[in-house]
């Protein structure tokens, strides 16, 4: 979605098709090796590493929420929460059905928090937050590469339908100095609007609708297929690497599952409607 303004970023993504729907996930062989180098590499002298400005990121989250709605958490917990191991594992999943252009999608992904709770009513939207930290901004060097930020911020809080995002600013040395409450909605047009322009939100939704409609034309087979950006390469790549098979994109119990247990389902309540017809259609 943001590749006509992140050509410095540098991914794959896997592909197959199974009964008609094109399945696509992270290659997360390439992410691993990726942040693998990322963590390895030499920063710049004076810099924090990347391990220790991670550790400050989680460490947000922890100090920020809770796992209980305030009037069901001790008093405890909460004055206690600085103290708390820092951990990645808690996370919410979300789930939404959207679509660009023509082409209709399910996306999944990983979302920081909700406000206050989760309403019961399903039918309700879920307030998610999501919980950033980023450098205070002093200088126009340091405006630029937030905008930037601003960019994959706004992706994926857009995508899986998250209405706010927290930054929390933080000093070089990572001591949290203020908090600002963004609305995701608002972000494309405050970057046009007080920034540098660096980034256009309906250039991105755009894009991905004509990529998307192009993907669906050239998956057409079995197989597994690649998508691949290249940093500094302001392309994207589709090539197949499995001529049969779903590779690691699909489970064998799901395959399974959508093979013969779906249809047994959808058989079952077929004839669950029939003979609800035919009770209706009996005289009393």
């Amino acid at each position: 979605m943001i590749v006509p303004f992140s050509k410095l970023d540098d991914w794959e993504m896997n592909v197959t098709l199974f009964q008609g729907t094109i399945f696509i996930e992270e290659n997360h062989t390439k992410k691993i090796s990726s942040r693998g180098e990322q963590y390895s590499s030499a920063g710049r002298p004076g810099a924090m590493s990347q391990d220790l400005m991670s550790f400050w990121g989680y460490k947000f989250e922890t100090v920020s929420l809770m796992p209980t709605p305030w009037p069901e958490t001790s008093r405890e917990y909460i004055e206690s929460r600085e103290d708390q191991v820092v951990s990645n594992h808690a996370q919410y999943c979300s789930i939404v059905r959207t679509g660009f252009g023509k082409v209709k999608m399910i996306l999944g992904g990983e979302v920081d928090a909700v406000m206050a709770f989760k309403p019961e009513d399903r039918s309700q939207p879920i307030e998610w937050v999501e919980l950033k930290t980023t450098a205070t901004i002093t200088n126009e060097r340091e405006q630029i590469k937030y905008e930037r930020k601003l960019l994959k911020f706004w992706a994926q809080s857009f995508l899986l339908g998250v209405p706010r995002i927290v930054v929390g600013y933080r000093t070089q040395q990572g001591t949290l100095e203020r908090l600002e409450e963004l609305s995701v909605q608002n972000i494309p047009d405050n970057v046009k609007l007080k920034g540098k322009g660096l980034w256009d939100g309906q250039t991105c939704i755009n894009f991905a609708a004509s990529f998307l409609e192009w993907l669906k034309t050239t998956v057409t087979s079995d197989g597994v297929w690649r998508i691949r950006k290249r940093e500094k390469i302001p392309v994207l790549e589709v090539f197949k690497l499995e001529e049969s098979g779903h590779g690691d994109i699909l489970s064998s119990a799901f395959v399974e599952w959508r093979t013969n247990g779906l249809r047994s389902h959808q058989q079952h309540l077929q004839e669950l409607a029939d003979n609800a017809k035919v009770e209706a259609s009996e005289p009393p």
